[in-house]
């Protein structure tokens, strides 16, 4: 049992800050067709956790809540639109379009599209809370190393990360009939344990950022902070400036502010956001009247889910009766399948399990996947890579514990897309670029250990089926949609398991202590807690005899050098069987 005693998190002040310094003009921005595509997704949200810092006593402890709202806002200062107000386009049969919007390019001017106005005295701003835990860092979440001892995984469950987000509604649309809890982009919690350690909450609408541009946000902050942290170093003075805003208001802190504005470095990295960008990549005249029938016809052939919401209200459960109903207005012919919601248990138990594999055992489970599949040449393009493998045997532990090992039926693996590289977007582009592609399998094969390289081999042909002329394609489809949430490309049945993954995104390499250069105890995602989701992650490099997370040379360290982290989301007897076959750990040896 992990923590020892039930967890406690009492939140102390919850405020609205905004960016400093404020956005010089009044700005309305259209966002991304794929930002408004992914609206009524669950926000993105994940947790840092830092184990405490040394003591000092020529400077501030790094973990002070004002000095970290004062970076905050500095850091948000790149990021001015999640201070801002999102809208929908309305239907024009329902309300008259927003003004500002008449300058928009016409295919960002249909109905709900959405766009984001800020640098305004209305913006709402942001949330910025603290929280504290009577517990230590060590009493709420096992070391690095004790969680990568751990054979049958961590059962995270325990943890409740929930508690270390700010307590907040983020913009939510369910149906459009308004934003759910307001008109909020963004917030940001900092819990302190007894420890003196910390955990740092974020939670963003999706339609603004997922967790590629979160993290991307993070770092700006680590870096604006230790920046700060290492001006004030010996400096007594200055911090008892900085500290005359300890009062929790912006207004003290504004008093002054060309002299704060002058300790703080410039943001980095740069973020770009220009959703335009990502609009640009569409194929054909997505500006015309009608959609081009030849583009269309690519854009489906490519292997997706397509689920109709609108075509789903007849036996969808309460909780999706508002998701599912056809709005005024609207065209509602069918546009794809009915979702099958009686292949989804919406009561079942939903276990939380972290499993962590070695560098050395992913090793032996990409050698196993590449054996029979021609691609071991490192020069093809195409070569299966070690997410790939990992996720193939995953996969195959999944649908054994689900009791698929004589099922004929098919299987389905929705893979979370990136879509930054794949369109030669800026790695710090800000927004939700992201798709769902599909690989199904016959049950008994995708249980077959034997079929694990073809599995694999499958996963990443169906990636490079999503070229840069497929995903133009896509995106002039979703371009012409009436409603571009309208079909959802995922699902979460018996059948079926949505994988996202935050490799590569560098979520340990992040510091907000200058002196010791320790990266966090744990980053932690924050996902639903639904039968069927597979998350990918990064784990922490510990080097020989420490049991710390060092930062340093983070940047020349593969992605998978600490081993990967997977945090499994299902059916508590699935997870059960799954942790007690023995394939679990059948590449463990070396």
């Amino acid at each position: 049992m992990f923590p020892p005693t039930p967890l406690t998190v009492t939140h102390l002040s919850t405020q609205r800050v905004h960016p400093l310094p404020p956005s010089p003009n009044p700005t309305t921005t259209p966002l991304s067709i794929i930002d408004a595509k992914v609206a009524q997704f669950g926000p993105a949200a994940g947790v840092w956790f830092f184990s405490a810092p040394a003591p000092s006593t020529t400077s501030p402890l790094p973990f002070s809540p004002h000095l970290l709202r004062l970076s905050f806002r500095k850091a948000l200062s790149a990021y001015p639109q999640w201070a801002g107000n999102v809208s929908a386009v309305p239907h024009p049969a329902i309300a008259a379009p927003h003004a500002d919007t008449q300058r928009f390019p016409p295919h960002t001017r249909r109905p709900r599209r959405l766009f984001v106005t800020y640098g305004t005295e209305t913006d709402p701003g942001v949330v910025f809370s603290t929280a504290a835990c009577p517990q230590t860092l060590a009493d709420v979440v096992p070391s690095p190393v004790a969680r990568r001892d751990m054979r049958d995984g961590w059962d995270a469950a325990e943890l409740d990360v929930e508690k270390f987000l700010p307590e907040m509604e983020v913009w939510f649309s369910e149906g459009f009939g308004g934003g759910k809890g307001g008109n909020l982009g963004m917030g940001a919690c900092v819990t302190s344990f007894a420890c003196g350690g910390v955990a740092i909450g974020m939670k963003m609408a999706h339609c603004l950022a997922d967790a590629a541009a979160m993290t991307g946000f993070v770092k700006g902050w680590a870096d604006v902070h230790c920046d700060l942290l290492g001006k004030c170093d010996g400096q007594i003075g200055l911090w008892g400036m900085i500290e005359t805003g300890r009062d929790e208001s912006e207004a003290t802190e504004e008093a002054h502010v060309e002299r704060i504005l002058g300790l703080l470095k410039e943001v980095h990295p740069v973020p770009v956001f220009d959703p335009l960008l990502l609009n640009a990549t569409a194929a054909g005249n997505v500006d015309a009247s009608d959609a081009d029938p030849d583009i269309l016809a690519r854009a489906r052939q490519l292997p997706q889910h397509r689920y109709d919401w609108w075509a789903s209200g007849g036996d969808c459960p309460e909780s999706m009766q508002a998701a599912c109903a056809v709005p005024p207005g609207f065209d509602a012919t069918r546009m794809g399948d009915s979702i099958p919601w009686k292949e989804w248990d919406f009561d079942v138990e939903v276990a939380h399990r972290v499993l962590h594999f070695s560098e050395k055992e992913l090793e032996n489970i990409w050698r196993a996947a590449s054996s029979d599949t021609g691609y071991k040449d490192t020069k093809t393009p195409s070569r299966i890579s070690r997410h790939d493998a990992l996720l193939a045997f995953i996969w195959m532990l999944v649908n054994r514990a689900r009791g698929f090992s004589h099922d004929a039926g098919l299987v389905n693996l929705n893979m979370t897309l990136g879509l930054r590289a794949r369109l030669s977007l800026p790695e710090y582009f800000v927004g939700s670029p992201l798709l769902l592609a599909r690989v199904s399998s016959a049950g008994k094969e995708a249980c077959d250990a034997e079929q694990l390289a073809a599995t694999a081999k499958q996963m990443r042909d169906t990636l490079g089926a999503f070229d840069r002329s497929a995903l133009g394609a896509i995106l002039h489809d979703t371009m012409f949609q009436e409603s571009p949430q309208r079909v959802w490309n995922g699902f979460l049945g018996i059948r079926d398991v949505i994988v996202t993954s935050w490799a590569r995104l560098g979520t340990y390499g992040i510091s907000f202590d200058p002196r010791s250069g320790r990266g966090p105890w744990l980053v932690q995602p924050v996902m639903p807690a639904v039968d069927g989701i597979i998350e990918i992650m990064e784990a922490p490099f510990i080097m020989e005899g420490e049991q710390e997370v060092q930062v340093e040379g983070e940047g020349n360290r593969s992605w998978y050098a600490g081993g990967v982290d997977v945090d499994l989301n299902f059916d508590k007897v699935v997870v059960e069987k799954l942790v007690a076959d023995e394939m679990l750990r059948k590449f463990s040896a070396s």
